[in-house]
């Protein structure tokens, strides 16, 4: 299976980070961008894409899926914050047609913050409005958008059946699914079980471990998640995707132990992984 992880592990590495990935032998990315100072101005949200582009083809790296931008504490209650969403996403789903990927993961927004119990209706109505109109932005772009399933636990929609429900109800090739491990995790699920049931539907993932109580993002067996079944549940379904890490190095060895034996303890993890 092809391996891939997104920039957190490899942060302190600045401009080598993408080189630092491929010497560990993690061969795809998933970026991300931060909202500011970025936003104001097109051309230059659409640079910064460039130079990570430019960057992972010098190391040789492949990005692989682009996270879309979000913002927490979440503000998408007004028709003008939601507005504002859907300029900044449309501008994320042109940048990651321009450097060549065709996956975009995004978070669904919230309306209500991290709470919709008392208007889930209303809430699945703005987000089935909000989709539909990127939706043409994605086709025209060749981009699938994956959403992803959350780790709140008073957002209906965060459990990975429930967000399969507003995959389903949009029902369409360019939107699709991110299963997020460690946030299915938070509710006591088991992503083996998502998997299985979404099937083919999932066209990324975020790789994680968790404790069952929060949103950790522990690497991979030093959590609650049974990893043995969840890879036979990927190789059941014919996963052709990367797995893809989102993890930190949250209680995994001291922070006087240099980044490279923590990536080294990190490689063996992943080979242990792959060989399930």
């Amino acid at each position: 299976m092809r391996i891939g992880s997104n920039l957190t592990l490899f942060h302190d590495y600045g401009d080598e980070c993408f080189k630092k990935m491929k010497e560990f032998g993690y061969d795809y990315a998933d970026i991300h961008i931060d909202d500011a100072p970025y936003t104001s101005n097109e051309e230059a949200y659409y640079a910064y894409y460039m130079n990570q582009k430019r960057l992972a083809d010098e190391a040789g790296v492949t990005i692989w899926q682009v996270h879309g931008p979000w913002r927490y504490p979440p503000h998408d209650e007004t028709p003008e914050h939601r507005a504002d969403r859907l300029r900044i996403m449309t501008w994320s789903i042109r940048a990651t047609a321009k450097i060549g990927c065709k996956l975009w993961v995004v978070h669904p927004l919230m309306p209500f913050g991290e709470n919709d119990d008392f208007n889930y209706e209303k809430f699945l109505d703005i987000n089935y409005e909000h989709f539909m109109a990127l939706l043409p932005v994605a086709k025209e772009n060749g981009v699938t958008i994956c959403l992803e399933n959350m780790p709140f636990r008073f957002l209906t929609i965060s459990k990975p059946d429930n967000t399969y429900e507003l995959v389903k109800r949009i029902n369409d090739e360019n939107f699709k699914m991110c299963l997020d491990t460690g946030h299915s995790a938070v509710f006591g699920l088991s992503p083996a079980d998502a998997v299985r049931k979404i099937g083919k539907d999932i066209k990324a993932l975020h790789i994680h471990d968790n404790l069952g109580d929060g949103d950790i993002h522990l690497l991979p067996l030093m959590g609650v998640i049974d990893w043995k079944d969840f890879m036979k549940a990927l190789k059941e379904i014919e996963f052709d995707g990367v797995f893809s890490l989102e993890t930190s190095w949250n209680d995994f060895l001291p922070n006087s132990v240099c980044n490279e034996t923590k990536l080294k303890a990190l490689r063996a993890i992943l080979d242990e992984l792959m060989s399930y």
